[in-house]
């Protein structure tokens, strides 16, 4: 997708996030624990007791759908809703996820929290990608 996105002009230099880029973009320079700072309460973001815990309330949100927990530069959902793929050192044979998901707790969705060495092949709806690119010059 990130290439389609590339050589088709859409978005020039689209790529997979590095898992680096991904943190900094939730932490900001402050080192804060989620992306809106030392504490995520229920309704901040969209994790495992966002709905009560109950069976039909679990999946994804729409994007943006918990501002409180925007990072410091304003990017939305880095913490609950979905894992993100990224890559480590923009290798991309070696995948890492971040970010935590609708079925995990706010310990899971910890901005330092990353799960390495995720099979290509995953497939759930637990896992989403960010999309992010190269300035072209």
């Amino acid at each position: 997708y990130a290439r389609w996105l590339d050589e088709t002009g859409r978005i020039p230099g689209a790529r997979l996030c590095t898992d680096l880029e991904w943190e900094r973009a939730a932490r900001g320079a402050d080192a804060r624990v989620f992306p809106n700072g030392l504490a995520l309460a229920p309704d901040d973001a969209n994790i495992d007791v966002t709905y009560g815990q109950k069976e039909k309330a679990f999946g994804p949100d729409e994007v943006g759908s918990h501002p409180a927990s925007d990072s410091p530069f304003g990017v939305a959902d880095l913490t609950g809703n979905v894992w993100e793929w990224t890559v480590e050192g923009g290798d991309l044979r070696r995948p890492c996820t971040r970010g935590g998901s609708w079925y995990q707790s706010a310990r899971t969705a910890r901005a330092d929290n990353r799960q390495p060495n995720v099979a290509p092949t995953t497939r759930t709806p637990r896992l989403g990608v960010r999309i992010c690119a190269t300035p072209q010059f």
